[in-house]
């Protein structure tokens, strides 16, 4: 059904496209024609009815100037549309799996991979508040996304690099990291069982808790203060308990004492900032921003 659909939209312009006058400008459009048929073909073979649309949408209208400016931006379009990632990606990727196994991929054999809008979230770790400032940053030139596995204890990374000469994305390689070998290891553990068991929660978060949130009735004036444990279940938002999806500007992760893991909503513009900070060994949350 999908097939048939593409071969009805690219026979519509094709005629639209063939009725130019001059030879050259059959040329052109019979080339153009074929561009937009192979797009469509593949984004129907390899994309879900959402991811369609998603395409649509990016395919046809052209990407936001900023695209290439902010990383952000950037990574929101890759995620979202088959097409840019097509584009974007530098074949043959390397792909090494956790035991360091390198295996290249084709584009041709490229399938579309949801990084973080699936989740429906996005959540970056900051050492400092005055790293957050990267994330607005137009001179950083790497970049990662890291699709993080909290029961399996694996990051599936994503390496995206500036082109010296277009200065575009380009992702040039995927690899597979164990908890083991990353600075954020030991706090992803806690954060595992954190999430996850109400109990270990309850012995893990400062008391009283610093809180603090907008008042939607009041033109969402700042409300500032203190909760106690009891309190916390009440306000605390969900936290993802399976997979984490960060973004990595190039913020410093050596030997952190404190971290503040900031959470986004994709579709529902909700966004939280949690602080904890570690005592020892032990890490606890201290913070709360709503």
């Amino acid at each position: 059904m999908k097939l048939k659909i593409v071969a009805t939209i690219v026979g519509f312009i094709g005629c639209m496209l063939l009725g130019a006058c001059w030879q050259k400008q059959h040329e052109e459009a019979a080339e153009i024609a074929e561009e937009i048929a192979d797009s469509l073909i593949m984004d129907s073979i390899y994309a879900e009815a959402d991811t369609l649309l998603l395409d649509k949408e990016t395919a046809i209208t052209p990407l936001p100037a900023s695209v290439d400016e902010f990383f952000g931006d950037f990574i929101f379009n890759f995620d979202q549309s088959n097409r840019l990632q097509r584009n974007r990606i530098r074949f043959p990727l390397p792909i090494i799996d956790i035991d360091g196994n390198k295996r290249l991929v084709e584009k041709r054999d490229w399938k579309h991979h949801y990084m973080f809008l699936q989740q429906d979230f996005c959540t970056v770790f900051w050492k400092s508040r005055q790293d957050m400032n990267l994330a607005q940053d137009t001179l950083i030139s790497e970049a990662q996304v890291e699709q993080i596995y909290l029961h399996s204890r694996q990051i599936n990374s994503f390496f995206f690099q500036r082109d010296s000469n277009t200065r575009q994305w380009m992702m040039i390689e995927e690899k597979i990291i164990p908890f083991e070998e990353t600075e954020l290891g030991p706090f992803l553990d806690f954060y595992r069982q954190f999430a996850s068991d109400s109990v270990f929660q309850r012995h893990h978060i400062a008391n009283p808790l610093s809180f603090s949130t907008v008042d939607e009735e009041n033109e969402f004036a700042l409300i500032e203060g203190n909760i106690n444990k009891e309190q916390w279940f009440e306000f605390k938002p969900d936290m993802p308990k399976d997979i984490l999806v960060n973004i990595h500007y190039g913020q410093d992760y050596h030997h952190p004492h404190r971290l503040f893991l900031q959470m986004r909503g994709i579709n529902n513009g909700l966004q939280s900032l949690f602080t904890f900070k570690r005592h020892g060994e032990q890490w606890r949350l201290t913070a709360l921003e709503n």
